[in-house]
């Protein structure tokens, strides 16, 4: 089990978004007086960003898919949340009393019983050791405008018809911007490193859309110019002195976890 009590390592992924389209984040209101019903997410300085928490959900979800698809329990699998948690509140009053309600062994019972997405993102009983930071526009003065509006209409289901009267309209940022994307992961083994990239290489191919309308065009982008750095216990003080990161190579955590898989293909065949 691999939690925050102590520190262990920490890696940075930092990659641009480069959006092929464009890009609806959507916010529940506009205060401007004539504002539009739908408009996106801004910062303080006015210009639109992308919340942490859509570009989670987004890279959660695949993940999900990912480990579903495999669904090699108890090495490599995903819970339906929703449906049908890895621990539920009964199992874990379950788990609570086999461990003769001892805090360590509770909290080892319940990462034993833990999906990988779980123990990746987060759950009800353990945090997440995957934190997305919120992505900022980093080409804002080389485009002539950031936000376009365009019209939408609701849409009557027994007619497939446009529905009189529901009209409304909403603002996307426009196609070309590219945004900061960062994300830090904390105590995670290489082969967890390398999962997660296997994850991110679908977005590197835009195959991964983020925001709202994404099947009417907006959201899709690409990542580029992906870099890893990380931090360890052994020169975990160099970089509180010194702020010195070591850089770290894609193909060492994709071979990691490569060799992982195989390792536990081997155990048990």
């Amino acid at each position: 089990m691999s939690l925050f009590d102590r520190f262990q390592n920490r890696t940075i992924i930092h990659a641009t978004l480069e959006m092929g389209t464009a890009l609806s984040v959507g916010s529940r209101l506009s205060l401007e007086p004539t504002g539009t019903d739908m408009p996106v997410v801004k910062g303080p300085d006015g210009l639109p960003f992308i919340p942490g928490s859509s570009i989670k959900g987004v890279v959660r979800f695949q993940a999900e898919r990912v480990l579903r698809t495999w669904n090699q329990r108890p090495h490599l699998w995903a819970c339906d949340p929703f449906d049908s948690p890895c621990v539920s509140s009964a199992r874990k009053d379950q788990l609570w009393e086999k461990a003769g309600r001892k805090d360590d062994a509770f909290a080892q019972a319940v990462w034993g019983g833990s999906c990988t997405a779980c123990r990746l993102f987060g759950s009800p009983w353990f945090a997440g050791r995957v934190a997305f930071k919120d992505a900022y526009l980093t080409n804002a003065e080389d485009l002539p405008v950031l936000i376009q509006i365009r019209d939408g209409v609701g849409i009557d289901r027994d007619l497939g018809a446009a529905r009189t009267g529901v009209k409304y309209d909403f603002e996307t940022v426009v196609p070309g911007t590219c945004f900061s994307i960062e994300i830090l992961t904390e105590n995670l083994e290489d082969w967890e490193v390398g999962f997660l990239l296997t994850v991110l290489r679908r977005w590197e191919e835009g195959g991964i859309a983020i925001g709202g309308k994404t099947t009417r065009g907006p959201g899709w982008g690409k990542l580029k110019d992906i870099t890893i750095r990380w931090v360890d216990n052994q020169n975990l003080m160099a970089y509180l002195l010194e702020r010195k990161l070591s850089e770290q190579p894609a193909d060492r955590c994709l071979n990691a976890f490569r060799d992982w898989l195989q390792s536990k293909e081997a155990s048990d065949a």
